[in-house]
Protein backbone atom coordinates (compact mmCIF):
# COMPACT_ATOMS: atom_id res chain seq x y z
CA UNK A 1 0.00 0.00 0.00
CA UNK A 2 1.57 3.42 -1.38
CA UNK A 3 1.63 6.42 0.74
CA UNK A 4 2.39 9.87 1.08
CA UNK A 5 4.06 10.80 4.66
CA UNK A 6 4.43 14.16 5.17
CA UNK A 7 6.82 13.58 8.63
CA UNK A 8 5.57 15.53 11.40
CA UNK A 9 8.36 13.88 14.07
CA UNK A 10 10.57 11.19 14.53
CA UNK A 11 12.60 9.24 16.96
CA UNK A 12 14.61 5.84 17.21
CA UNK A 13 12.50 3.19 18.11
CA UNK A 14 13.01 2.52 21.96
CA UNK A 15 16.03 -0.54 22.71
CA UNK A 16 16.74 -0.33 18.74
CA UNK A 17 19.76 1.16 16.77
CA UNK A 18 18.31 0.83 13.64
CA UNK A 19 14.23 1.22 13.30
CA UNK A 20 12.83 4.50 13.68
CA UNK A 21 9.26 5.38 14.59
CA UNK A 22 7.85 8.40 12.54
CA UNK A 23 4.59 10.49 12.86
CA UNK A 24 3.12 12.50 9.87
CA UNK A 25 0.88 15.03 10.03
CA UNK A 26 -2.49 13.45 11.08
CA UNK A 27 -1.09 11.58 14.03
CA UNK A 28 -0.22 8.11 12.23
CA UNK A 29 2.54 5.94 13.37
CA UNK A 30 4.82 4.53 10.55
CA UNK A 31 7.94 2.24 12.24
CA UNK A 32 10.59 1.35 9.68
CA UNK A 33 14.11 1.38 8.61
CA UNK A 34 16.26 4.37 9.88
CA UNK A 35 16.35 7.33 6.96
CA UNK A 36 17.63 10.35 7.15
CA UNK A 37 13.98 12.88 6.80
CA UNK A 38 13.38 16.13 7.08
CA UNK A 39 10.44 17.58 9.76
CA UNK A 40 7.86 18.78 7.41
CA UNK A 41 8.83 17.29 4.12
CA UNK A 42 6.61 14.93 2.50
CA UNK A 43 8.00 11.10 1.43
CA UNK A 44 6.53 8.51 -0.95
CA UNK A 45 6.64 4.66 1.62
CA UNK A 46 5.59 1.70 0.68
CA UNK A 47 4.06 0.56 4.08
CA UNK A 48 1.15 -2.00 5.38
CA UNK A 49 -2.30 -1.38 6.52
CA UNK A 50 -2.84 -1.10 9.69
CA UNK A 51 -4.60 -3.96 10.72
CA UNK A 52 -7.06 -4.61 13.68
CA UNK A 53 -6.37 -3.34 16.84
CA UNK A 54 -3.29 -1.89 15.34
CA UNK A 55 -1.26 1.60 16.18
CA UNK A 56 1.07 1.67 13.53
CA UNK A 57 2.24 1.28 10.00
CA UNK A 58 5.18 -0.60 9.35
CA UNK A 59 7.07 0.80 6.57
CA UNK A 60 8.10 -1.88 4.09
CA UNK A 61 10.31 0.36 1.17
CA UNK A 62 10.77 4.60 0.77
CA UNK A 63 9.94 5.11 -2.70
CA UNK A 64 11.76 8.09 -3.18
Amino acid sequence: MKHSLKVTEFHLKPGSQDTMMYTDCDGELFIGPVKDVTIGKTYKIEATPKRLGGCYHRIISWLD
